[in-house]
């Protein structure tokens, strides 16, 4: 199932978060409220739904391209999304 996938890789992303220190402060912040807003898009009754609505995907697509040490997680993660035809 798509979401299962979706899960797994964003928590591979939540390590990270946790681990190491992501780019600078306002940059790692950033990252945090789009992982909150995933979180809560996931946990919701109709996930794929919130995510397209809250753009997150789109939001991952920069931090992807502006972070290395974490682009393979998110591009893993938009991956699973794209999964769930977002």
């Amino acid at each position: 199932m798509p979401i299962e996938k979706v899960k797994s890789e964003f928590e591979k992303l939540t390590e990270i978060l946790d681990k190491e220190p992501i780019a600078d402060e306002c940059t790692a912040d950033e990252l945090k409220q789009v992982h909150d807003q995933l979180q809560e898009a996931i946990k919701s009754g109709n996930p794929a739904q919130n995510i397209r609505d809250k753009k997150l995907a789109e939001q991952l697509l920069v931090f992807e391209e502006t972070n290395p040490a974490i682009s393979k997680v998110i591009k893993d993660l938009l991956n699973a999304l794209s999964g769930m035809g977002i």
